[in-house]
């Protein structure tokens, strides 16, 4: 885990300075129903990560010319019921390029990767419970930094079967092509679709034993409500590739999922806003106690604008109304620059 904090930090050293050398100061610019946008954090509940999870794309993301994006998201999970116990972590990192064609038309592509492994917050969330006198749930049952995922007799809870949770790293690259309809109207919101392609090069097969190529499709809202005050919204529906049935021990997913988001950024000043969302994504695993229920996540954070044309973005991930199929507890951060 140390290395991994040196590997944070040498990356975060190395966006700033590439953030100081910009040389172009002009603004982008962008129309007043865009604002500072969402926190782009796809979701990081348990099902939804073990294929194509939708990225989340409102009116103004996509900016024109060329932009370099990349991101990292660090969750617990831990979720326990009578068949199976789920104790890991992941760290969830995305490398992308897009290239905003007009004012209107812009393409993006996506490389990502998802790894497991143990439990680094256990303590910290473990003592942030007993200080806010929340239940530990089983948790304080176990040791501290585990990496397991058990399967038990519901009767008799002996253990059936266990795995690495390295057994569930999947990585792919994402092409998405985006386009916004209603630019600004005085009315109406800016409002976008875009639609997004996901070749796996790993996959976890445990899992899922379906093709490759997932596909899914968003409607992206901007709004603003008052000055300083902006509303965002996105629906989506994801498609995935055909399940091979042959594979018995393999956990198969349902073919489709529909997400949605609700997002509410208020600008405190030109360069920092903060963003408070709630996304929620339909269950996609099939008839698996906690795994089969929607999923729900609420991200609070900071957008910072480094410069006119680079920012950083830093949020917390909370499960707030359901543990079952959702991440403990996450952190987030993002950056970008237009080139």
């Amino acid at each position: 885990m140390k290395a991994m904090f040196s590997c944070l930090s040498t990356l975060l050293f190395v966006l700033l300075t590439l953030t100081a050398q910009v040389v172009r100061a002009d603004e982008v610019l962008a129309g007043p129903d865009h604002g500072p946008g969402i926190l782009n954090v796809r979701s990081q509940s348990i099902g939804q990560s073990f294929r194509l999870t939708l990225p989340l794309l409102v009116p103004g993301d996509i900016p024109r010319g060329f932009q370099v994006f990349s991101q990292a998201t660090w969750t617990n999970v831990w979720a326990e019921e009578s068949s199976y116990l789920l104790d890991y972590e992941m760290l969830d990192t995305t490398l992308g390029f897009s290239y905003g064609i007009s004012d209107r038309l812009g393409i993006s592509v996506v490389m990502d990767k998802r790894s497991y492994f143990g439990g680094e917050m256990d303590g910290f969330i473990q003592g942030f419970h007993d200080l806010a006198g929340i239940d530990q749930n089983g948790r304080d049952d176990y040791s501290k930094g585990r990496a397991a995922i058990t399967f038990f007799d519901p009767d008799t809870r002996a253990v059936v079967e266990e795995r690495s949770p390295g057994d569930l790293n999947n990585q792919g690259i994402s092409l998405l092509v985006n386009y916004t309809v209603i630019q600004d109207h005085p009315i109406l919101p800016a409002v976008n679709i875009y639609g997004v392609t996901r070749y796996a090069f790993e996959k976890a097969d445990f899992i899922s034993n379906g093709d490759e190529v997932d596909m899914g499709a968003g409607l992206g809202f901007a709004k603003q409500v008052v000055p300083r005050l902006h509303a965002y919204g996105v629906l989506g529906y994801t498609i995935y590739g055909s399940q091979d049935e042959t594979k018995k021990e393999v956990i198969n997913l349902k073919n489709y999922q529909v997400t949605g988001l609700f997002a509410l950024a208020w600008s405190a000043t030109p360069k920092l806003t903060a963003v408070a969302q709630y996304l929620h994504s339909s269950s996609v695993v099939e008839e698996i106690e906690g795994l089969k229920e929607a999923s729900h996540e609420v991200h609070l954070g900071l957008k910072y604008k480094v410069s006119p044309r680079t920012g950083l973005n830093l949020s917390f991930i909370e499960n707030i109304i359901t543990m079952d199929n959702s991440p403990d507890f996450g952190i987030h951060l993002g950056w970008f620059m237009s080139l």
